[in-house]
């Protein structure tokens, strides 16, 4: 019974995050209140905030759950580049490239929230770590490795920013040039 409870409180506390990233893209981060997580969730203010006692601890909540989502879906996407050189960093273009699609927004409104929660990039951090990691084991090229690793960066940070020069075609060609930089080698 004790896991079924744990499943169930697992269940809330992801559908009070989506909500709150549904809040966030559609109102910014100035939209996120805890009332307005409710009223998205289907959730009682009380139900929120049993899950998130509090703003910051919904914010970080979401945070962990983006760096968790991001790590599966580079996850997923390694597994379907096993063999090619550097699954690791194959699959993080491709990851890549879709949040900047899908994930812009998010990032730029949790942007605005770091000042005052400097620990906010912590989850992403360790996430980050462990890609450093298997890239380090899957390639002897860290030069390219890195250097293909910080445009991907690059074009990240500067989307969030919002100053970001790129067109959608732009954009498209340095993923594709991105591929093939890193598959130069493969024969």
């Amino acid at each position: 019974m004790t896991a079924r409870i744990t499943r169930n409180s697992q269940d809330s506390k992801s559908d009070i995050l989506r909500a709150a990233l549904e809040v966030v893209r559609r109102s910014g981060a100035q939209g996120l209140t805890i009332d307005a997580v409710a009223e998205e969730s289907g959730f009682s203010k009380g139900g929120v905030l049993y899950n998130f006692p509090s703003k910051d601890a919904l914010i970080m909540g979401m945070v962990q759950f983006l760096a968790g989502q991001f790590e599966a879906e580079v996850g997923a996407a390694r597994a379907r580049r096993l063999g090619l050189e550097c699954p690791t960093l194959q699959a993080m273009i491709d990851v890549t490239e879709g949040w900047l699609h899908e994930q812009r927004d998010l990032a730029q409104a949790i942007l605005a929230t770091k000042a005052t929660q400097p620990d906010l990039s912590e989850p992403f951090v360790e996430v980050k770590a462990r890609l450093k990691a298997a890239i380090e084991a899957e390639t002897a090229d860290l030069g390219r490795a890195w250097a293909i690793w910080a445009s991907l960066e690059g074009l990240h940070f500067s989307g969030a920013h919002c100053v970001s020069v790129f067109s959608e075609d732009e954009r498209a060609a340095i993923f594709k040039d991105l591929r093939e930089r890193l598959n130069k080698n493969q024969t």
